[in-house]
C-alpha cells in the first residue's frame, strides 16, 4: 500500500509566509477515534472533540490501513463528523490530512468543510481524481495537477489564503496554483462533508488531520509531510524483534563486562591460570 498526506493552508499568502506562527486548533488521531459513540478525540489539547451528529452512522475504525499497519477512520457515504467548535478563517487555516480516497465516481468528495462561506477541500474525478478547493458558494477555485490513487494513501497538499489564492502540493512538492480570489467568511465545522445541511460526502480512509489557525510555509509543509511518513509509512518493529534486540544488547553489554573481569583476574594474581 502507497501513501494521501492532504495540506489545505488558508492563511495571509499563497506561499505560506503567515504574519504569525500558526497554533495547532485541532488534531485528530485514528488511535484516539471511538467507533462505538462516534467520538474523534482532539489530541491537540484544546478538546475540540468531533462527533457524529444524532441520527447518522459513526464512520469506523479500520485496523492495518496504513502501509506501516496503522490505523484509519473509514468514512463512506453519508457519514460525517461535526467539530465542536466551528474553526474560523480569523488570518486563515492550516489543514493537513493523511488520506485515502477509495472512490472517483462523485464530483464532491470533501474531506473539510463547513456551511456557505467556508473553505472546502475535496478530491474529485477532474482530470484524473485530483484535490480541488471550493469557495464560498462551492465553485471550484483551484485543481492540482497531479491525480490523487483510490487504491492508496498519499501525501497531497493545498495552501490557500482567505482571498482564494492557492498553491498545491503533491508529496511535498508544488503541484499547481490558482489566482482567484473568493474571501472566506464562515467556520470549517464538518469534516467528511460540507454545507449547512451536510453534503458532498468522503469516501475513503483518514489516519490524522490537523488544523492550523495561520499558513505554514512551504518547508515546513514538507517537515510535516516527513513526520506523517514517519508515523504511517516507515514500517513499526514486531515485538519479537524488539525482544531480541534487547536480548541482543543485555548479551553484548555481558561479554563486554566478562572480558573486562578476565583481565583484572590476570593482572590481580593470574587467578585464570590457578596461580595465587
Amino acid at each position: 500500500m502507497v501513501a494521501i498526506v492532504v495540506v489545505a493552508t488558508v492563511g495571509a499568502s499563497t506561499l505560506g509566509t503567515a504574519s504569525a506562527s500558526p497554533v495547532l486548533l485541532v488534531d485528530y488521531k485514528a488511535l484516539n477515534y471511538n467507533a462505538t459513540n462516534g467520538v474523534w478525540t482532539d489530541s491537540s489539547g484544546n478538546g475540540d472533540n468531533a462527533t457524529v451528529p444524532v441520527g447518522t452512522t459513526a464512520p469506523t475504525l479500520m485496523a492495518n490501513a496504513t502501509p506501516n499497519g496503522s490505523s484509519a477512520v473509514s468514512f463512506t457515504y453519508l457519514e460525517y463528523l461535526d467539530i465542536a467548535t466551528g474553526l474560523a478563517p480569523g488570518s486563515g487555516y492550516t489543514v493537513l490530512a493523511f488520506a485515502e480516497p477509495t472512490e472517483a465516481v462523485y464530483l464532491d468528495d470533501n474531506l473539510v468543510g463547513g456551511p456557505s462561506g467556508a473553505m472546502a477541500y475535496r478530491i474529485g474525478p477532474t482530470s484524473g481524481v485530483n484535490y480541488q478547493l471550493l469557495g464560498n458558494d462551492g465553485t471550484t477555485l483551484g485543481t492540482s495537477n497531479t491525480g490523487v490513487p483510490t487504491t492508496a494513501f498519499s501525501m497531497i497538499g493545498v495552501a490557500t489564503d482567505n482571498a482564494g489564492k492557492a498553491t498545491f502540493y503533491f508529496n511535498g512538492n508544488a503541484d499547481g496554483t490558482t489566482t482567484a480570489n473568493d474571501l472566506f467568511t464562515s467556520s470549517i465545522n464538518l469534516i467528511g462533508a460540507r454545507g449547512s445541511s451536510a453534503t458532498g460526502f468522503f469516501t475513503g480512509n483518514v489516519a490524522e488531520i490537523q488544523i492550523y489557525s495561520g499558513v505554514l510555509t512551504t518547508s515546513e509543509v514538507q517537515t510535516v509531510n516527513q513526520a506523517f511518513t514517519n508515523s504511517y509509512i516507515t514500517p513499526v518493529p514486531e515485538p519479537a524483534s524488539l525482544a531480541l534486540l534487547a536480548v541482543a544488547g543485555v548479551g553484548m553489554l555481558l561479554l563486554r563486562r566478562g572480558k573486562k573481569l578476565g583481565v583484572l583476574l590476570n593482572d590481580q594474581g593470574s587467578l585464570l591460570n590457578g596461580q595465587k
